[in-house]
């Protein structure tokens, strides 16, 4: 699905907090990413490689793997935002963490 821009997006889904914070998330991990393609961000083999901002999001996506928790994953193309769907956070690479269907 594409939306506009990404606050359409977030408010489609009718997340909690900013549509201005790449990653989103409460006290069991991250409810959604968002990438807007400029800081080095990678879809490769049905996976994507999610820059991680700051300890405390990998934090955060780390509860995700404990708690077997999916993220909802948009990302920007062509001036527009696609909803890419629910993925695992399977595991850290580098400065990434890796996203799985």
């Amino acid at each position: 699905m594409f939306f506009k821009n990404f606050k359409e997006a977030h408010e489609y889904y009718n997340y909690p907090g900013s549509h201005r914070i790449g990653s989103y998330g409460n006290e069991k991990g991250i409810i959604r990413s968002y990438s807007n393609g400029k800081k080095g961000d990678i879809l490769k083999n049905n996976k994507i490689y999610y820059v991680l901002k700051n300890s405390n999001i990998k934090e955060k996506f780390k509860l995700n793997i404990k708690n077997k928790k999916k993220i909802r994953f948009f990302i920007k193309l062509d001036k527009r935002v696609k909803d890419m769907g629910l993925y695992f956070v399977k595991r850290f690479y580098k400065n990434f963490v890796v996203f799985e269907k």
